[in-house]
């Protein structure tokens, strides 16, 4: 059962809609092919693999490239509808991500690409568990923000000011390594939004059947 979101949460979801299309084009030549093609490697040809927040479908596009079949879900219906531009026959889902409308064990990978950016760190745990009881085997991507943050205003050049949140590298490690991912490897790098100035942290594994 969906919990309500915290209204920091609402208003940052809002803020991707009227900026959707410009979103897209910031981020479009600087999307990680490296990882999901390492991602895809831990999967097989056409595993259907489910993109939490998916945005403007980048991502999206990206992995069906790698050789796998997305399915892509978001809360923004501006940003869905930017993806379908995108992607006019592509399975989108405009649904909270907090309480996904699928069938556990449906899918063979999960790719959260900040996925968990505007959510409260009390949420963290309970929305992967809630999200990992969909995969019945395969890789997990996760990236977030470096950092401390719980909800804390940051000014988005693109958004404006937003509420996010962030964590170590070793408290990633330790979160999915606890959730059941293997074969975990934890990196920090430039975010691809904004350099060198807020790192991010990526993260790259995989869920046991």
């Amino acid at each position: 059962m969906a919990v309500a979101l915290d209204p920091r949460t609402r208003r940052a979801i809002a803020a991707y809609g009227p900026v959707a299309h410009r979103y897209r084009d910031e981020v479009r030549l600087r999307r990680p092919v490296a990882d999901a093609r390492r991602f895809a490697a831990f999967a097989r040809r056409d595993d259907l693999v489910l993109d939490v927040g998916c945005g403007p479908a980048n991502d999206l596009r990206m992995l069906r490239d790698a050789g796998l079949h997305p399915v892509g879900i978001d809360l923004s219906a501006g940003v869905l509808t930017e993806a379908r531009t995108l992607l006019p026959r592509h399975p989108l889902v405009m649904a909270d991500l907090t309480d996904p409308p699928f069938v556990d064990r449906s899918f063979h990978g999960l790719w959260m690409s900040g996925a968990l950016t505007h959510l409260a760190r009390d949420r963290w745990v309970p929305v992967l568990t809630r999200l990992f009881r969909l995969l019945a085997h395969g890789p997990v991507y996760f990236t977030c923000l470096r950092g401390d943050a719980d909800l804390q205003p940051f000014r988005d050049p693109l958004l404006g000011e937003v509420a996010v949140s962030a964590a170590p590298e070793d408290e990633v490690e330790r979160m999915l390594s606890a959730l059941g991912v293997v074969d975990l490897t934890v990196d920090v790098r430039p975010n691809v939004r904004f350099d060198r100035r807020v790192p991010a942290v990526v993260a790259l594994g995989r869920l046991r059947g």
